[in-house]
């Protein structure tokens, strides 16, 4: 079987839409005394990611979360900041977006989980949303993750070769 290098990214990408699963779990109100979202209100809720297990699951690396919600005019996710994750407003950003800022899309990064390794799920994303009117509106959530090279070609030592010399 042969593979063209060009075929890797394209690789990756399909390995992350087919291979990882990411779910969003329902969105809570923040206040304990209610249990029901209304305008003004803020929510949690969270993102789960697990990898493949093997034998097909690889090792993945600078794990960003990618989180959006389809309709800003009924809730905007609530950027986190703190010592643990931050949001950032496009995936190679450097200066995060301040917390509590509200948006629509964040590329969330964590500063302590950015390894998925085979069949491994990723402790639970806590993020936040604010309510803003009436109506319903989706979460999306995927992440974007690189392969690990490493994992994928191991380095290693061929067998040593040993010969006598016999000089007389």
């Amino acid at each position: 079987m042969s593979i063209e290098l060009s075929d890797i990214p394209a690789a990756v990408a399909g390995y992350l839409d087919t291979q990882v699963t990411t779910t969003v779990s329902e969105v809570t109100p923040k206040d304990e005394n209610q249990d029901v979202l209304t305008p003004g209100q803020d929510g949690t809720f969270t993102v789960t990611v697990t990898n493949a297990g093997p034998p097909g699951g690889v090792r993945l690396i600078n794990v960003i979360y990618h989180v959006e919600i389809n309709d800003g005019s009924v809730a905007k996710l609530i950027a986190p900041q703190n010592a643990v994750k931050a949001a950032f407003d496009k995936i190679d950003d450097t200066t995060p977006i301040p917390g509590g800022t509200q948006r629509g899309e964040m590329f969330v990064k964590t500063f302590t989980d950015t390894t998925l390794d085979v069949g491994e799920t990723q402790p639970p994303l806590h993020l936040d949303l604010h309510c803003l009117d009436q109506g319903d509106a989706k979460i999306k959530a995927r992440i974007h993750a690189d392969v690990d090279q490493s994992a994928l070609f191991p380095t290693s030592l061929s067998p040593n070769e040993e010969q006598t010399v016999k000089v007389v």
